[in-house]
């Protein structure tokens, strides 16, 4: 298994997956990298060794998107909030658990 990481592209790239070889499109922003190597790592194989990473890339994508809208508005619209809800949601189901008592 593969050691990855969440590494910061400063711009869009089109190289092979470290890991299976298929070519991807990767745009600018966080992305999974080996950790060795720092090569990137497409979204497939990233879910299948790293679903926590892929969650939380994805959940940090939706508050960048949220955090894009218009300031002139009290509040944003209901479908960005519903993205960035299901994105924490998904990320708090692929985080590993922590050991958690009942008081």
């Amino acid at each position: 298994m593969a050691d990855l990481l969440i590494h910061s592209q400063r711009q869009a790239a089109n190289p092979p997956c470290a890991l299976c070889g298929t070519r991807v499109l990767l745009g600018a922003g966080p992305q999974l990298v080996v950790a060795d190597s720092r090569a990137l790592v497409c979204r497939a194989c990233g879910k299948k060794h790293a679903p926590a990473l892929v969650a939380l890339i994805d959940l940090a994508s939706a508050a960048e998107r949220v955090g894009r809208i218009k300031r002139h508005t009290v509040f944003p619209p209901l479908a960005s909030l519903l993205d960035l809800a299901r994105a924490a949601e998904d990320y708090l189901h692929a985080a590993p658990h922590q050991g958690r008592r009942a008081a």
